[in-house]
C-alpha cells in the first residue's frame, strides 16, 4: 500500500513541482494551503512585491492540485498566526530587536501544525518545496538537515529552528535539484506557474512597508536623539523601530556629515540610537538564546550565519547554558543584529542548530 504524504502548497513553482516529484516517488498526496491573513486585506493593501498566501496563490494552488489530481485542503490560521507570528513581530520591534518571523512560521506552522495534522489525514510524511535535504547522518547518528545542491537557492537557514523530533517526518523533493531544473519540470508539465516570480516578502505585509504596518497596529514611536559613542547628541532619528544594526540611512546628523556612521545600538527605553564609525560595528561574536539543537554538541569549531543573505563564517561555538550558546568568530563580523537568528553549520553544510541573537560581543 502506498504511503500518504501531506504536501505544503504555496501556489508557487517550488511546491507545485515538489508535489509532482512526491507523486513520482510513489506517494499518495494531499495538499495543504495555509491562509495566514484574510483575503480582504489584499484589496485594501495591494502587493508591491510577490508574497506568499495571497488570493492569487490560493487560486494557483487549487489549479495545480486539480491538474495533478490530488485533494487540496485550505486551512485558515488567522488567529493562531496572529498570536504566534504577528504579535511576536510587533513586540520585537518595540523592544529594539530586528525580528525574523519566517523562522517561527516554519517552526509553529509549516513544520509544526502540519505535523499535528498527520494523524487527522492518516498521512506519514510532510513535504515542501524547500531547497534542503533531510537524511540520516552516520556521522551524528541522527536525522539531519543539510543544504540542497543549488546553493544559490539554499533555504536551509530558515529551517534551523524547527523541532528536531519532526525531522524523520519530513521530505524535501527539490533538495536534489537546481531551481532551473525545477522550472524546466514545471514547463514540461505545462504548469501555469512555471515562470511565476518567487515570493520575497512577509506574507502579512502585502506592501512590504513594515513601518506602515506598525503604525496601523498602534505602534507610535516619536523622533528621538542620535548619540555618538561618547554620549554626545549628534542628530535625530525618526523613530527607533525604523532602524537596524549597521544601517546608515534615514538619520539626520548635526555635525560630521562626511563620516560614515552606522547604527551601533538601539535603546528603546530612552528612544535613542547610538551610532559609530564603520570599524566599530564589527563584532567578535554573539550570544544566542533559546538555541534549538538539531545535533547535540558542547563546543565545536563550525560555521555560523547571522542573516539569511550572509555567508557562514568560521567560528568557535560553545554551549554556555541549557539553551544558550556563545559564538566567537575567527574574524570580526559586521552588524551582528539582536533579534535575528544565528544558524550553525558544520563544514559539510549540515545544520547543527539555531538560536535567537540576544546580544553581540564587542571586539
Amino acid at each position: 500500500m502506498k504511503k500518504k504524504l501531506i504536501i505544503l502548497m504555496s501556489g508557487g513553482v517550488d511546491s507545485s513541482v515538489a508535489a509532482f516529484l512526491a507523486q513520482k516517488m510513489g506517494y499518495n498526496i494531499i495538499g495543504i494551503h495555509f491562509k495566514t491573513i484574510p483575503d480582504e486585506i489584499f484589496t485594501k493593501i495591494p502587493e508591491k512585491k510577490k508574497i506568499c498566501c495571497s488570493p492569487s496563490d490560493t487560486y494557483d494552488a487549487m489549479r495545480i492540485a486539480n491538474k495533478l489530481g490530488f485533494e487540496l485542503k485550505i486551512i485558515k490560521i488567522y488567529e493562531k498566526f496572529k498570536e504566534k507570528i504577528i504579535h511576536y513581530f510587533i513586540n520585537e520591534y518595540k523592544s529594539g530587536y530586528t525580528p525574523n518571523p519566517c523562522m517561527l512560521c516554519n517552526k509553529y506552522f509549516k513544520f509544526g501544525l502540519s505535523v499535528d495534522l498527520l494523524k487527522e489525514y492518516d498521512a506519514d510524511y510532510i513535504a515542501s518545496g524547500h531547497y534542503v535535504i533531510r537524511e540520516f547522518s552516520q556521522k551524528y547518528n541522527t536525522d539531519i538537515l543539510r543544504k540542497g545542491i543549488d546553493i544559490s537557492k539554499d533555504q536551509s537557514y530558515f529551517l534551523g529552528y524547527i523541532d528536531k523530533k519532526v525531522l524523520p517526518k519530513l521530505i524535501f523533493p527539490n533538495g536534489s535539484y537546481t531551481k532551473d531544473e525545477i522550472r524546466k519540470i514545471a514547463e514540461n508539465l505545462d504548469l501555469n506557474i512555471a515562470k511565476k516570480v518567487d515570493s520575497q516578502e512577509l506574507c502579512f505585509i502585502p506592501d512590504n512597508d513594515y513601518r506602515r504596518f506598525l503604525k496601523d497596529n498602534n505602534i507610535k514611536i516619536s523622533k528621538g536623539a542620535v548619540l555618538d559613542l561618547d554620549g554626545n547628541i549628534i542628530g535625530e532619528h525618526s523613530g527607533y523601530t525604523n532602524y537596524t544594526i549597521g544601517q546608515r540611512t534615514g538619520i539626520t546628523y548635526f555635525k560630521n556629515p562626511n563620516i560614515k556612521m552606522h547604527v551601533y545600538k538601539i535603546l528603546p527605553e530612552k528612544n535613542q540610537i547610538i551610532v559609530a564609525p564603520t570599524e566599530k560595528v564589527y563584532f567578535k561574536g554573539l550570544i544566542a538564546t533559546n538555541f534549538n539543537f538539531l545535533v547535540d554538541f558542547n563546543e565545536i569549531y563550525a560555521r555560523c550565519r547571522i542573516r539569511k543573505r550572509n555567508e557562514e563564517k568560521d567560528a568557535y561555538i560553545k554551549k554556555i547554558g541549557n539553551n544558550k550558546v556563545q559564538v566567537i568568530f575567527k574574524d570580526p563580523i559586521f552588524a551582528v543584529t539582536p533579534g535575528q537568528f544565528a544558524v550553525v553549520y558544520d563544514n559539510d553544510g549540515i545544520i547543527l542548530g539555531a538560536g535567537k541573537i540576544e546580544k553581540y560581543l564587542e571586539v
